[in-house]
């Protein structure tokens, strides 16, 4: 494992990536993207890189003719990265940008991509994840569908909240199985090879029939239950998320929902680790461990004023910040309160830098030891920073 700082893009990239040429039609790259299981494409002309192409962009041209639609309507420039950026620049980028892939090119030709699958295998790699509880991570506005509701209800529902994928529940609220964008595709856009009635395959084997008349000819006439996938991956309790990227990866799946025996509760999914290493400013690129406090709640509180601190006066004095190891031990008892011992200890260029604190309060004492770390912390700077003056007299 490495700190998210430490880990470049050139270790994180896919240098032979799934491309598709610029004489395929729509249906083709349909078919291509499916069968691949991505949610974008890169385009080549010749050897030449000409752009990418989402599933969103497939979404937006349903109402042409997907085998005459030209490439260049559906085309978007993505965003570039360098091969020596950081694993924490690329989720910044990729979240600023709101595309789903980055490239990287080398005068006109594609060198390397960044993507979902990309992401996930580097997220199982970086410390800062490795002790932190997906409960802390894990989102609790979590939007279901129905069984019977049409394909046309899941779609506005996801383009609307901007998500990609929506449990399914049965008419008894028990989840039965997930619908995905890319699920969609297989209803939105006719195959290739098609008969006059349209007709997509769904992972039910049921057949679907859209675009050409017959009998279904909506996707407003298609329910959930003919498209959607029985198999989610869940988990009755919240894990360590370098174990949930991991789980994810051996499952094939972006997400996993924490479920309240067949009822989902929360849901994580890949966009929500890479929020939290694009959290990771270089400032407060740190290994953060709390030990002594085990309610989710105390950690997040614990983290979110350490994560202040870092990212305010004390990282700005600091220019490798490595470890932070906060020690709490309840002691002196009183009716239901306790009093908490706090030991704090920096590892930086400033050496190791330890500071105590103990009040009634556990947050009070938390931020005491802060501003107690940030005293000495500076007052080492300033020393450092005399010598420096000294030697260049």
């Amino acid at each position: 494992m490495n700190n998210a700082a430490n880990i470049v893009a050139e270790d994180v990239e896919t240098k032979e990536p799934v491309t598709v040429s610029n004489d395929k039609n729509l249906a083709q790259i349909k078919t291509k993207m499916e069968s691949e299981d991505i949610r974008a494409i890169s385009v080549l002309n010749g050897d030449s890189f000409e752009g990418v192409i989402g599933y969103r962009d497939l979404i937006r041209h349903l109402q042409f003719n997907p085998q005459k639609t030209k490439i260049s309507k559906v085309l978007h420039q993505p965003p570039e990265y360098d091969e020596d950026d950081s694993l924490v620049d690329l989720c910044d980028l990729r979240i600023n940008s709101g595309r789903k892939l980055l490239v990287r090119t080398k005068g006109g030709k594609l060198k390397g991509v960044v993507g979902d699958k990309e992401f996930l295998e580097a997220s199982k790699e970086v410390k800062e994840i490795a002790n932190i509880s997906t409960a802390n991570l894990a989102s609790d506005e979590l939007l279901t569908t129905f069984e019977e509701d049409s394909l046309e209800q899941a779609r506005h529902s996801m383009l609307d909240n901007n998500v990609s994928r929506l449990p399914v529940l049965d008419e008894n609220g028990n989840m039965t199985g997930i619908i995905k964008s890319t699920d969609l595709l297989k209803a939105m856009i006719p195959m290739q090879s098609q008969n006059s009635g349209g007709t997509s395959g769904s992972r039910s084997g049921n057949e679907v029939k859209i675009a050409g008349g017959g009998e279904k000819e909506h996707m407003s006439d298609i329910p959930v239950k003919e498209l959607m996938d029985r198999t989610v991956t869940t988990s009755e309790e919240h894990i360590k998320s370098d174990k949930a990227a991991e789980k994810m990866i051996e499952n094939d799946s972006g997400e996993i929902i924490f479920v309240d025996g067949n009822y989902p509760e929360t849901i994580l999914t890949l966009k929500d680790l890479i929020d939290h290493i694009e959290n990771l400013k270089a400032s407060d690129t740190v290994l953060v461990q709390l030990v002594g406090v085990e309610v989710p709640e105390e950690k997040a509180a614990l983290h979110e004023k350490i994560r202040t601190q870092l990212r305010g006066s004390l990282g700005r004095k600091l220019e490798k910040p490595e470890e932070l190891t906060v020690h709490i031990k309840k002691a002196e008892k009183d009716g239901t309160k306790h009093r908490y011992e706090f030991n704090v200890k920096l590892y930086s260029e400033y050496g190791i830098t330890t500071v105590q604190a103990e009040g009634w309060e556990m947050l009070d004492v938390m931020d005491e030891t802060l501003e107690e770390l940030n005293t000495v912390i500076g007052k080492k700077k300033d020393k450092r920073d005399d010598r420096e003056k000294e030697r260049g007299r």
